[in-house]
């Protein structure tokens, strides 16, 4: 069968159609599969190498020489110097130093009992006026209340028989409730019209200016509290601050030694506070001693419990339980599990705990 002119060619490899001469070519001028062979097998080579890659690029290398090698063996981490210039690891040798530290405690602003008074009727009888309500300022001798007593008149109006004086201004029988401080009202017992004996409490007056803080201390921060030691007072209401001075430190109402009650004297004249309202403290101890001393940055967390990073050799740390003592804010105090001399981890601690999955 001989081809014409209008045969076609097409090297789509669908619908292919080819002349009579291409079917007539000789076996040994056809084009050959081994260059298409050999390049197949360079592509899957090198996809092999990629993958094999990638796959130890997961896995983190765990050999020393890897840039990003880190190895655990139970509490010990060991890990190449490139390892630690890319996360900053850096080491500090622990050493004693003088420490004045930081406490934080909560308590409840109270009166000042100095400041405080309860006042009586003074009289059998009825309440003939209300002067002042709560909340009302007074001065020493200022009326709060007066009550009209008919025993009293009588034995005004004996005595005055008696002295030949003739009655007063001021109408018999009636007896004047008087405040024995300058403070404000903060209670009112009475109405118009109520009868009262004279051992009953009408009136309780305070001075708000002035009010304590009490604040629980266990004994090893009552050891470095001193008398005068500023305190700063965090409202939570507002988040706020005002300052204190410790104004005495004692044992406990149980009268175990512990815990210690360090009473904070706190000027109010700005009304910031209020009887009976929970404050957040935090208390400047000014006796601290010497004590090993930590950034607080060096600590790392572990299961809920304190630990730092020893260091067991070159590039090499093991987690180490500490018990800690006071803060000043930036430092923490070690008192159990250092020594001076030692050497921890200052800096990449959390990427050190992470890593572990400590």
């Amino acid at each position: 069968m001989r081809a014409d002119g209008g045969d076609v060619h097409c090297d789509s490899l669908a619908g292919t159609e080819l002349g009579a001469s291409a079917l007539s070519l000789p076996p040994s001028l056809r084009p050959g599969r081994r260059p298409a062979t050999r390049a197949h097998a360079a592509l899957v080579a090198a996809g092999l190498l990629v993958a094999a890659v990638v796959y130890a690029r997961l896995r983190g290398e765990s050999e020393l020489g890897s840039p990003d090698a880190l190895r655990v063996q139970g509490q010990t981490l060991s890990y190449s110097a490139t390892f630690a210039a890319r996360e900053g690891i850096r080491t500090i040798e622990v050493k004693e130093s003088s420490f004045s530290p930081i406490f934080s405690a909560a308590g409840k602003a109270t009166l000042d009992p100095r400041d405080i008074a309860s006042i009586d009727a003074n009289a059998l009888g009825t309440v003939r006026r209300v002067l002042k309500y709560e909340g009302d300022s007074v001065k020493p001798g200022d009326a709060l209340a007066e009550i009209g007593s008919p025993a009293l008149a009588r034995l005004q109006a004996a005595t005055l028989l008696r002295a030949r004086e003739a009655p007063g201004g001021a109408p018999l029988g009636v007896s004047i409730v008087r405040s024995p401080l300058e403070g404000t009202v903060i209670e009112r017992r009475i109405v118009t019209g109520q009868s009262v004996n004279g051992e009953r409490v009408v009136f309780v007056v305070a001075n708000l200016d002035r009010l304590l803080l009490e604040l629980p201390v266990d004994a090893r921060q009552a050891g470095v509290i001193s008398v005068g030691d500023r305190v700063e007072l965090i409202r939570e209401s507002t988040g706020a601050s005002i300052d204190g001075r410790v104004a005495q430190l004692s044992a406990g109402a149980d009268g175990s030694g512990s815990p210690f009650i360090a009473r904070v004297a706190v000027d109010n004249r700005g009304r910031h506070l209020r009887p009976g309202q929970t404050v957040t403290a935090k208390l400047y101890a000014s006796g601290g001693a010497r004590g090993l001393v930590i950034p607080n940055r060096a600590v790392a967390w572990i299961a809920g419990h304190p630990a730092v990073f020893v260091t067991t050799g070159h590039n090499s740390v093991s987690a180490s339980p500490v018990t800690l003592g006071g803060c000043n804010g930036d430092q923490t105090e070690v008192s159990v599990g250092l020594a001076a001399g030692q050497h921890i981890v200052s800096d990449g601690v959390g990427v050190l705990k992470d890593e572990s999955l400590l």
